[in-house]
């Protein structure tokens, strides 16, 4: 077995969206790892998230050194190898990764440079992090979408970081019945050909709402999304102009603010470890 291996990798939550994170930094284990690997990123990124020959996440990060003013970059993967500029909660956890266990303390602020452009997340304690999003922004206030059962959907369309069709919906409980067209309008003709994920929410009182995302990648519902809790506040700040808003969601809940004059929003969580683990690579032989 190469000398290098078994490799350490850790697996977070944030609010119940999990990520299996590697210290991919100049000198690291896997800097050396990867060149005799005979895999791609994207496959490694499969294997590793696998439900049964891994470690069962939602995403797969790498955290590599940073530059140009960033103190990391990283490099992030749905569990189907697919890409994604930007994830709310595996900023969380990345965060609480460089600040504990790369012992990135400084300050207790984090400069990541994503696919979506910088993410700056600040650590508060008790598990807590709090990340300063993308802009998060309209690409259309109502797009229509004709379905398959010949019904026309209405959604905004907006950006967090990635692209979100968000629909407000009576109550929560409807999401079940909604997961089949939440699949079809994920990746619609009309949004091709990245499409987008797919966020419903429902108003629970003043200041609160529920919130689940149909997450391309994953392509199902997942306990959390980060950038999915703000596009749903976003579209909520939208129709009442409160600028703090708690997003619950199956796996917890988050805190999103909207500062006037900014837009960046603010999106608060926790981060928490779940284990660390040495990944053998026997399965692929």
């Amino acid at each position: 077995m190469n000398r290098l291996l078994p490799l350490s990798i850790t697996k977070m939550s944030g609010a119940g969206n999990t990520f299996s994170l590697i210290d991919a930094r100049k000198g690291s284990a896997w800097a050396d790892l990867e060149k005799t690997l005979g895999l791609t990123r994207p496959q490694f990124a499969k294997l590793v998230c696998d439900r049964v020959l891994g470690l069962s996440t939602d995403g797969f990060l790498l955290i590599e050194d940073g530059s140009e003013g960033f103190d990391f970059h990283w490099d992030f993967y749905n569990n189907d190898g697919s890409t994604a500029e930007m994830c709310g909660n595996a900023a969380r956890c990345a965060a609480r990764f460089c600040y504990d266990t790369l012992e990135a303390k400084g300050t207790g602020v984090l400069r990541f440079k994503t696919g979506a452009g910088l993410v700056v997340a600040q650590i508060l304690g008790n598990s807590r992090i709090r990340v300063k999003m993308p802009e998060a922004r309209f690409i259309q206030e109502l797009i229509e979408l004709k379905t398959k059962s010949s019904s026309t959907e209405k959604f905004a369309l907006v950006n967090t970081g990635v692209p979100h069709l968000v629909q407000k919906i009576h109550a929560f409980s409807d999401t079940v019945a909604l997961k089949d067209m939440a699949r079809e309008a994920r990746s619609h003709h009309d949004l091709q050909p990245a499409g987008a994920n797919v966020t419903f929410y429902a108003e629970e009182s003043a200041g609160k709402i529920r919130a689940v995302t149909f997450e391309r990648g994953v392509e199902d519902y997942t306990l959390a999304c980060g950038t999915g809790a703000v596009a749903a506040a976003f579209v909520h700040n939208k129709e009442t102009k409160e600028s703090s808003v708690e997003v619950q969601m199956p796996g917890g809940s988050m805190q999103v603010t909207f500062v006037s004059g900014d837009p960046h929003p603010l999106m608060e969580g926790d981060a928490v470890f779940v284990g660390d683990f040495k990944y053998n690579l026997e399965v692929v032989g």
